[in-house]
């Protein structure tokens, strides 16, 4: 009875958010203005690939920063692994405690000085589960790491961020958010009914090479209706790395960047076919490379609507046998440079944390669910000319 109660709940409030969501305005005047401090604030990037993560820190001057690459530890690799071949884990409704709503996770996972946090393990102990450390604990441990690394090139604590994540359908928004919780961070996803409660890379990447980047982003709805009436792009996103192929076809209902809901349309992933395994079986290339390119047509092939755009991501993805292997098999499928081009406008390892970083940024100058009062920004162009007199008289 709890979990059917909890469950109504959960979709309740999805209900609510997409109804309020689909409304013409945001509709309440703010009370306060956001200080300077807070509006100028850099806007902090984070992606999780399967293999690695980036961090990037976009200044309010337009400056981008392309702070850290880490390379995951062998628990989240594991995990990486083990969630992109996975499907989604149905909640059961026969044991409340022992599977908690995916929407609830990422509010009762305490953080980690929290003293319930002990209590918290103490009770994993009792239900069964292993000691180990578990999904949550071990992005955690990734995301520390780009915490850390960020905090030192912006030289102040870090207090949100934007995560993107390469979409599989195993690895929900609220695992992520409770990682982040766990670091005391906060997130610019699934903070607001009228923004995403999502960004998967494909979504990131496309919005970091420049697409469907609105000019009026101030206003949440103006936004929109700027790309009312633009064709919808079908987008292949291809991300190489070492250790694995991952291809993923984004189908947009307008073309404007960081969409409501963010969702592969359709979603291959390979781990045999990883740059490091070319590297190790100098025998069979020829076999690798086929199967490669037999790899790469499939989304496309399968795809209701012709591709528009293929962008790229992962560290190995301008390795020249495989750009080679990239534009071949997309030419025999007659996207070539006409149709298609393959994007290279920006390095791809870094390209969805970039993309996540300049929706952080600009999300740190609009309030979630209220308008700013004209005054506003006169009252930060007061505040912003204070604080340099200051500067300068030291």
């Amino acid at each position: 009875m709890t979990m059917r109660l909890l469950w109504w709940m959960c979709s309740l409030t999805h209900f609510v958010s997409l109804v309020s969501a689909d409304s013409d305005c945001i509709g309440t005047w703010c009370d306060t203005c956001l200080p300077v401090t807070i509006h100028d604030a850099p806007g902090v990037g984070f992606d999780l690939t399967p293999l690695y993560g980036t961090a990037v820190v976009d200044y309010y001057n337009g400056t981008v920063v392309e702070v850290a690459k880490i390379r995951g530890n062998p628990e989240y690799l594991e995990l990486m692994a083990r969630l992109a071949t996975s499907k989604p884990v149905l909640q059961s409704t026969r044991n409340f405690m022992h599977e908690l709503p995916s929407c609830l996770v990422e509010y009762l996972f305490p953080s980690v000085w929290s003293p319930w946090r002990d209590w918290w393990r103490w009770l994993n102990v009792k239900l069964g589960r292993p000691i180990k450390a578990d999904g949550v604990e071990i992005i955690s441990d990734l995301l520390q790491e780009l915490k850390i690394a960020t905090e030192k090139a912006i030289s102040q604590p870090l207090d949100r961020v934007a995560v993107t994540e390469p979409g599989f359908q195993a690895l929900s928004p609220a695992m992520v958010n409770a990682a982040l919780r766990v670091l005391g961070l906060r997130t610019w996803l699934r903070d607001s009914v009228y923004y995403p409660s999502r960004l998967v890379e494909g979504d990131a990447v496309y919005a970091a090479n420049g697409y469907g980047l609105c000019i009026n982003y101030l206003d949440r709805f103006q936004c929109a209706d700027e790309f009312a009436n633009s064709p919808a792009p079908t987008v292949f996103v291809v991300s190489y790395n070492h250790n694995l192929l991952y291809t993923s076809i984004m189908d947009y209902a307008t073309s404007e960047a960081f969409p409501y809901v963010s969702s592969p349309e359709a979603q291959l992933v390979d781990y045999e076919l990883g740059l490091d395994n070319l590297l190790e079986n100098d025998q069979d290339q020829t076999v690798f490379w086929d199967r490669l390119r037999s790899q790469l047509q499939i989304l496309p092939r399968e795809s209701e609507y012709t591709i528009t755009h293929i962008l790229l991501a992962g560290e190995s993805v301008t390795h020249p046998r495989f750009l080679a292997s990239l534009r071949e098999s997309m030419s025999e499928l007659s996207l070539g440079p006409a149709t298609a081009k393959i994007q290279l406008a920006i390095d791809p390892t870094f390209a969805a944390a970039r993309g996540a970083a300049l929706y952080a940024r600009r999300r740190q100058e609009v309030p979630s669910d209220c308008y700013e009062k004209l005054e506003c920004e006169e009252m930060r162009l007061r505040e912003r000319f204070h604080t340099s007199t200051r500067e300068e008289l030291r």
